[in-house]
């Protein structure tokens, strides 16, 4: 029996998931029988991480708790000497005499970068993902480089493979539909089906003709990888018994207001309703971003093109406020790792050898640590060491708070840390992120800041394609628990919130 769950933004969809799972494990199915598959890492990992701590299983125990692609990968017993990964696109990119950053998501498989070889990298897997012709493919992109230059790439791409005997994420994918065995399962649960590829989905269809039980979950309206591949028709059209989950948690009266005008104005859809919870939150317009004050509190700005973030950054730089972008601190983390080590240096604590070397690191022979004794060669490995030993034994000269200790840290960075800790922001977890849209996807933060402007290739997009942006723009607004502030824009090239 197929099962369509339909969850809106904040509903609880993967809660419900682990509910059901629940529901089995207690009526004696075995755990080898359950399968719960995502389109990201993340997602998994997540389901993966409640599951074991929700059911007090050990990870083992779960073995198809796991991506499509890593189910894939361990059912053609595959090893990891036998995927390409980075080093092998840079030797392609030597050989052809093209620049391939080999840049790939973990996450999702789908192919990163900049370099015009990693753009036509990306629309050779999307082609095959969606199971189509690389000609068709490039004709529907209308990229700026020439089908002959793609094509050549493409063959070049495809004999490197095979000269080294390597598959790509894709490839797993086709190998898995030609292999004549699947898993045995009781159930298989499908969550963020509305992101899955054309080849995903005969994967998913595979696996479910030999379930005797399948939920399939997700939400059209937050389908956003269509750029890459997903066939959000496939989720729209899907027949079965439709379990609609109507109630949001995270999203408040205003934002979901406005989250409806937006979405609503795509024709191709499920039709749903649901609720937003009972607090009405605010939606607020500014012209810029230096003017929301964001002394307080979390916030998660966001952008639908990735440069746009870079002159916020510098703003944040200036104004001395600790921020993360891309999952990376404003701080070399070192250097925050080597601070915290001294502190507790500091207050009389022990700290390891691993940890005095990075602050060491910090300091210049002479001034913070005797000639001779920074390697710290007379050192134990497996001993902890105090501030009154590291004076005695190792050369320490100095025990003066870290800015004026670590003579080696420049002083802009220096300034910038200073002003950062005395706003007393916390320089273990940023309470302000900068992400594009589609990197804080499953994401939610108390204030969301979003920015309207695009890219002149997304403008176009948008111009074609509109409702791929009215979803985007949809999962960017649902990210919000509290407050949504709109940025409105500089140019001519930007989404329209609200009409």
């Amino acid at each position: 029996m197929r099962n369509i769950v339909i969850g809106p933004p904040g509903t609880g969809k993967t809660t419900f998931l682990l509910d059901r799972i629940e529901e089995y494990l207690e009526q004696g199915v075995s755990p080898e029988r359950i399968a719960y598959l995502t389109f990201t890492r993340k997602a998994a990992n997540e389901g993966l991480n409640r599951a074991v701590k929700k059911f007090s299983f050990d990870p083992d125990e779960l073995p198809y708790f796991r991506t499509i692609h890593s189910l894939c990968y361990r059912w053609l017993n595959m090893k990891r000497a036998d995927v390409i990964g980075k080093e092998n696109y840079r030797e392609l990119g030597e050989i052809l005499g093209e620049r391939i950053t080999g840049g790939f998501s973990n996450d999702d498989g789908i192919i990163k970068g900049s370099t015009v070889a990693d753009q036509m990298l990306l629309l050779e897997n999307t082609a095959r993902s969606k199971d189509i012709p690389l000609i068709q493919q490039w004709k529907e992109a209308s990229p700026d480089y020439s089908w002959m230059h793609f094509s050549w790439l493409c063959r070049s791409y495809t004999e490197y493979k095979k000269s080294r005997y390597l598959i790509d994420y894709t490839d797993m994918l086709e190998k898995f539909l030609q292999t004549k065995t699947t898993p045995e399962l009781k159930v298989l649960f499908i969550d963020e089906a509305q992101d899955l590829s054309t080849l995903q989905w005969e994967c998913v269809k595979k696996i479910a003709a030999n379930s005797e039980e399948v939920y399939i979950a997700g939400d059209d309206d937050q389908a956003i990888y269509k750029w890459a591949g997903a066939d959000v028709d496939q989720f729209i059209s899907l027949k079965g018994k439709e379990i609609q989950l109507k109630q949001s948690y995270r999203i408040p009266s205003k934002v979901h207001e406005l989250s409806q005008q937006i979405i609503k104005r795509n024709k191709n859809r499920r039709p749903k309703e649901w609720n937003a919870k009972e607090e009405e939150g605010s939606v607020n317009y500014h012209t810029a971003v230096e003017h929301i004050d964001m002394s307080e509190g979390e916030w998660l700005l966001l952008s639908r093109n990735n440069y746009f973030l870079n002159p916020i950054e510098e703003y944040l730089k200036t104004v001395g406020v600790l921020y993360e972008r891309n999952h990376r601190i404003s701080v070399r983390q070192k250097l925050l790792d080597a601070i915290r080590g001294w502190e507790m240096l500091r207050k009389g604590q022990a700290t390891s050898l691993d940890v005095v070397k990075n602050i060491y690191y910090f300091m210049s022979v002479g001034k913070g640590i005797e000639r001779g004794k920074k390697n710290l060669k007379t050192a134990d490995e497996e001993s902890l060491y105090t501030l009154e030993n590291l004076k005695k034994r190792h050369g320490l000269l100095v025990e003066s708070i870290w800015h004026e200790a670590f003579d080696r840290v420049g002083t802009q960075e220096r300034e910038y840390l200073i002003s950062c800790l005395r706003k007393e922001e916390k320089i273990t977890s940023p309470r302000i992120k900068l992400s594009t849209i589609h990197a804080a996807k499953g994401g939610e933060c108390d204030n969301v800041v979003l920015l309207t402007d695009m890219a002149n290739s997304t403008w176009k997009e948008l111009g074609k394609n509109p409702e791929n942006e009215n979803r985007t723009f949809y999962v960017a607004v649902t990210r919000t628990k509290q407050n949504l502030h709109v940025v409105l824009p500089r140019t001519h090239k930007n989404f329209t919130i609200a009409y």
